[in-house]
This record gives structure tokens, C-alpha cells and sequence, in this order.
């Protein structure tokens, strides 16, 4: 007889999606692993969005919606994992899609490994997701700190939380932080790090949906800037037990103070932040220039610093129009 297939929740938090959130609860419904609870956490939407949550609900008893105040990204995906049942965990967000084989693939990844986590690729999209079908799964299996080293160079797979499916009790003492900005940079690597091994295969199951109005584009404020204070505590978390992660957690600080000074309006950071953003840099260039395992973009951009910011800034702004 064959074994009933564990419980997976699924952990999909809803603020103002009504555009994209049927077509993705649907996703997320129509998967062949059918043993899922479907979390959503409306928090606090003021249009559409959980209307049409609930209409899905109604047709589909998997499906668990759970109302509280806006607290962001974070605090709705931490009253996710408080509620959810399953023995596994998986993040899906409300604008992106997953393909019929996502959770299947990851769990059957994750299985045939003994791993309490495994991985794929997100895929950026505009328009319509064309996931790849019947694609071969190949598995690779990481240790867990190179598979934290695979998300400080930005390597195979990053930090976001999508994409994964993860054992529950490795949450057990992790939440995502509240109030900031790229949440799972400071997150993710802390979860990899209580699991032993890593699985990874590459598909096209993930549909990342690229919105350039959404928050992570339109912010124009400090608040990124908090995020690199909890980059910093990592160091401290890190320097005892880990202290081989140090230098690719420096490439990462390096990579998203870059990100901060050239993907934001003038004027949009206060004068003491870029000048924070660009000190972080100075401190790690010389260790990041050095990495052979350090992204090239990364380096050809610290090393043009040298030569003064205008010239970073020229350069970023010819190649990102090309």
C-alpha cells in the first residue's frame, strides 16, 4: 500500500494583487501533489483580493484564508508558518506562477536526497509564464554552507524564499524580519545552515513576475538602507561557527550597497546613508576585488570606484540602457 504523502502548506500571503491573485492562487490549486493546505494571509488588502480568494476557497476546502492588520511581506509570512499544519513548508507569492510539477518536483527532489531542503531557479517573466514541460530533473546536492555561498556570490540560487520547500521545524526559531525591505537576504542563509544539505535541481517552474510598480522597484526612501544593518549582525551570527562565510557574505554587502546607490532616484537616499553605503563599500573592495569567486559585475564596478562615483554611475546607466 502505498505511504499517504505528507502534509505541505503553502504559504501564500495576499496585499492588493487583485490583477494577478486568482491566476496565482489557481497556480497553486492546480498542483499534482494534492496533499497541500493553502495558507493565504490577507494582510489587510483594501481591494478585491480576498473576495477572490474566498470564491477559490469555496471550490477548493485546501484552501485557509487568515485576515490580519498590513504588517508587509514579512509579518504575513510569519503568521504563515505560526499557522501553518504541514510537516513541509513552500512560499509562493501573490503575482507569481507555479507550474502543475513545482511542489512535486521539489518535494521529490528533497526526497530522494534526504535533504530538509530543496531548491530550484526563479524565472523572471513579463506577460504570459511559459513553463518548460517535462523537463529532466537533475539533482546536486550542496553542503550547507556551500549552498550559503551559492547565495552571497549570487550564484545557482539565490536568497528568496520562493522556490524552496523547506522541513517546518527548521523554522522553528527563524521569522522573517519586520519592517524591512528584502527580507530574505538576512533570512534564508539562517535556515540553509540548520539543514546538513542542500538539494538543487534547474527547471522553469518558478514564474517570478517582474512588476515594475511593486514595492521592491518603487521605493524610493531609506528603508533598503535598513536592510544592510542586518547584513552587519550577520557578520557577527557568522564570524564564530562560519567564519569561511565572511568573505562571500562581504561580496553580498558589496553587491547590495552597489544595488542601493545606482538603482535609486537622486535625491531618494539622505546624504549620511550614501555616504554609509559607500564606506561599506570601501571596507569590503579590496576583499571582494580579490575573490575569484565574486561575481565580474560586482568587481568591474568596485574597481571603477576607484576612480570616482560619476564614472560608476556613467558606466551602469550605458549598460543598463543597452
Amino acid at each position: 500500500m502505498k505511504a499517504k504523502e505528507p502534509l505541505i502548506s503553502v504559504i501564500f500571503p495576499i496585499y492588493n494583487v487583485e490583477q494577478w491573485v486568482e491566476e496565482s492562487l489557481q497556480s497553486v490549486c492546480d498542483q499534482d501533489y494534492r496533499n497541500l493546505e493553502i495558507v493565504v494571509i490577507n494582510d489587510g488588502s483594501k481591494d478585491s483580493s480576498r473576495a477572490i480568494c474566498e470564491q477559490i476557497a469555496k471550490q477548493d476546502s485546501r484552501v485557509v484564508i487568515i485576515d490580519q492588520e498590513n504588517g508587509g511581506l514579512s509579518a504575513a509570512r510569519n503568521s504563515g508558518i505560526e499557522k501553518s499544519q504541514g510537516e513541509y513548508i513552500v512560499f509562493v507569492d501573490s503575482d507569481d506562477l507555479i507550474s502543475r510539477n513545482h511542489i512535486s518536483s521539489l518535494y521529490k527532489c528533497m526526497q530522494s536526497h534526504e535533504t530538509m531542503i530543496a531548491c530550484t531557479v526563479m524565472t523572471r517573466f513579463e506577460g504570459e509564464f511559459n513553463a518548460a514541460k517535462d523537463e529532466p530533473m537533475i539533482c546536486q546536492v550542496y553542503s550547507s554552507e556551500d549552498a550559503v555561498k551559492e547565495i552571497f556570490y549570487q550564484g545557482r540560487f539565490d536568497s528568496c524564499a520562493q522556490a524552496k520547500i523547506y522541513a517546518k521545524e527548521l523554522w522553528d526559531d527563524v521569522r522573517f524580519p519586520v519592517g524591512y525591505l528584502h527580507e530574505d537576504l538576512p533570512t534564508t542563509y539562517k535556515v540553509f545552515l540548520k539543514a546538513k544539505s542542500i538539494a538543487f535541481f534547474d527547471s522553469t517552474t518558478y514564474g517570478y513576475r517582474f512588476n515594475p510598480n511593486g514595492i521592491n522597484h518603487s521605493v524610493t526612501d531609506d528603508r533598503k538602507i535598513k536592510t544592510l544593518n542586518l547584513l552587519n549582525e550577520a557578520s557577527e551570527f557568522l564570524k564564530n561557527e562560519h567564519s569561511e562565510l565572511i568573505i562571500p557574505l562581504q561580496c553580498l554587502k558589496a553587491s547590495y550597497c552597489l544595488h542601493c546607490l545606482l538603482n535609486t532616484q537622486p535625491g531618494s537616499i539622505s546624504k549620511e546613508n550614501e555616504a554609509r553605503l559607500k564606506e561599506t563599500i570601501r571596507q569590503n573592495r579590496f576583499d571582494v576585488l580579490t575573490d575569484k569567486n565574486a561575481r565580474s559585475k560586482t568587481r568591474a564596478a568596485l574597481l571603477l570606484s576607484y576612480m570616482g562615483w560619476p564614472l560608476v554611475k556613467s558606466v551602469f546607466t550605458l549598460v543598463k540602457g543597452r
